[in-house]
């Protein structure tokens, strides 16, 4: 009896082993890259309506192609939600675009093999991309996160916003032009998101066209049908299976739930919100004094005003530029808000004001807020694949939560964009918001 029970013990204590080593081993294998993005550059102009004007510009290299049979025919692309309109190609490499809701099926005018790249633009317009009083009454937020790709990267993505009334906007960014330029380079599977606020004044915006969901419903769990009446056999495995269901749950409870809880005691300390502290926002404003030549070192032109370089021959116009202290400014207070303000009698200096604001730790009254992570898959070419698991995360066509879905192609390349906006907590914990707004004296 006493051998029987060692025998068992043992035999559990193995079976816990093995789970355990399986876990740690079971890491996925990430395939050799077929694809990548050298450059993804969208280009969005916010219409009197609120709606978006969006140009899409992507330059695609193909690293793999079968041995030269399984050529990029056509790729699927993620788009916002399913609200758009006027999809039109812009450059001859599309044949022709098919609109699929959350996804784009844009099929090229040939096939491309390896090391070639193909460059497509197309442009449509865009709804259902912002949420009124988000964060603060009296602003309305417009949240976008570009496709992603699971399987490949993208060497540069470049989003140019145009930046005309937007009162605030995260993370930083360059101002080139009059577009906030937002730019970042991506690994497989990574997301960018960036955010623009504006009074709720400054577009037609409409409660009934908010961001909602993108129209997605929740993926009913499809109903389990038993056998026929008095399946006496057919119970019982049934119950079987449910059994050893709940014993592998038990067990992967017991082996992998205190690893889990250390991990996330050291991810809750490390978040700045462990010992009864969260993180809440705290204004810093950085006073830059700017002092500017009357005439062009170069060409002798006299400098344009709000121009930082000559307009004819390009020189730099500005002739001295350092940070200040509030001590070493007249009158302070004049320079608390985002700008550029004229100071003191001189006609060619200014102040530059740039305020933030950034998280420090308080008094613990909740949680912090994540967001959650979305993976997607890209199908290669006469492969049949799709992404059959889509989490959400943050992004721009749901307000809280939604079933994200991705398409699956049998001969083309996939991308994806995620459906959801930041959380609250995210914004008042993690989110940096520049304020671009202008006071006069």
């Amino acid at each position: 009896m006493k051998n029987t029970a060692k025998k068992s013990a043992k035999l559990l204590l193995l079976t816990a082993v093995l789970l355990l080593i399986g876990l740690f081993l079971a890491v996925p294998v990430q395939a050799a890259a077929t694809d990548e993005i050298l450059n993804f550059t969208i280009t969005v102009e916010v219409n009197d309506d609120a709606s978006l004007e969006m140009t899409y510009h992507i330059d695609w290299k193909v690293l793999y192609d079968g041995g030269g049979s399984d050529k990029l025919t056509w790729v699927n692309l993620g788009v916002p939600n399913k609200y758009h309109e006027n999809i039109t190609p812009l450059s001859k490499t599309i044949k022709n675009i098919k609109d699929k809701g959350s996804t784009l099926e844009i099929y090229l005018d040939r096939g491309y093999g390896k090391n070639e790249v193909v460059s497509f633009e197309f442009s449509m317009t865009q709804d259902h991309m912002y949420q009124i009083d988000k964060w603060v009454e009296g602003e309305t937020v417009y949240t976008f996160t570009p496709a992603w790709f699971d399987d490949f990267s993208v060497d540069e993505l470049v989003i140019r916003w145009n930046a005309d009334q937007a009162g605030a906007w995260q993370p930083d960014c360059l101002q080139e032009g009059g577009y906030l330029v937002f730019k970042a380079s991506l690994s497989p599977g990574d997301q960018y998101t960036m955010s623009v606020v504006y009074p709720n004044d400054a577009f037609g915006f409409d409660v009934s066209r908010q961001a909602d969901g993108g129209g997605y419903e929740p993926v009913t769990p499809t109903e389990w049908n038993g056998g026929g009446g008095g399946g006496g056999d057919g119970s019982s495995s049934f119950l079987d299976v449910i059994g050893g269901l709940f014993a592998l749950i038990f067990i992967l409870a017991i082996l992998v739930g205190p690893i889990i809880a250390v991990v996330k005691f050291f991810q809750w300390i490390v978040g700045g919100t462990g010992f009864g502290s969260e993180k809440t926002m705290e204004k810093k404003i950085t006073r830059t004094k700017i002092e500017y030549y009357a005439n062009c070192p170069s060409c002798g032109s006299a400098r344009e005003e709000g121009k930082d370089t000559c307009q004819y021959c390009g020189r730099s116009m500005i002739k001295s530029k350092e940070v200040v202290e509030e001590s070493q400014i007249e009158k302070p207070e004049k320079y608390t808000k985002n700008g550029t303000y004229r100071y003191g009698d001189s006609p060619n200096t200014y102040i530059h004001v740039n305020v933030i604001n950034v998280p420090v730790s308080r008094p613990r009254s909740g949680g912090p807020g994540r967001p959650s992570h979305s993976s997607r898959l890209g199908g290669g070419s006469h492969h049949s694949s799709c992404a059959s698991s889509c989490a959400c995360a943050s992004s721009c066509a749901c307000a809280s939560s939604c079933a994200c879905a991705c398409a699956c192609a049998s001969s083309g390349r996939a991308g994806c964009s995620v459906k959801d906006f930041f959380k609250k907590s995210i914004h008042e914990g993690r989110v940096k918001i520049e304020s671009k707004k202008k006071e006069t004296n």
